[in-house]
């Protein structure tokens, strides 16, 4: 009896433990964003939530040592990546859900922005 119950147990940890690990995040867009460019440089790095986010709408990272990169989730909105690079050019990438949603590349010491939108489920 004690093996059968252990049995149904982990049964259904593993049960339950494949499904968590299959759920939808929810209402969240999970967001990567990365700046990339020569190597050894840096770049001031501008992250910008839609306004009603709930957090900070615009962070700056300062003297990024590149590459950078970073992870966010909002409900729905435009994210963007603004970076300026102290020497070089600087390109910049943003991927919502696993899918490239922007990607630029610009010319040395200019700012360069990535935008992606995430969209109400």
């Amino acid at each position: 009896m004690k093996r059968v119950l252990a049995g149904a147990l982990i049964g259904a940890t593993v049960l339950l433990s494949s499904a968590c690990g299959s759920l939808d995040r929810g209402e969240h867009g999970e967001i990567t964003w990365e700046v990339t460019g020569e190597a050894g440089a840096t770049a001031d790095i501008t992250r910008v939530l839609p306004a009603d986010a709930g957090a900070e709408p615009s962070v700056t990272f300062a003297d990024q040592k590149l590459p950078a990169s970073m992870r966010a989730s909002i409900a729905e909105g435009t994210f963007e990546v603004h970076a300026v690079p102290a020497k070089g050019a600087a390109g910049c990438r943003i991927v919502v859900d696993g899918t490239e949603a922007d990607k630029q590349t610009g010319a040395p010491g200019k700012e360069i922005i990535c935008r992606a939108t995430v969209k109400a489920r």
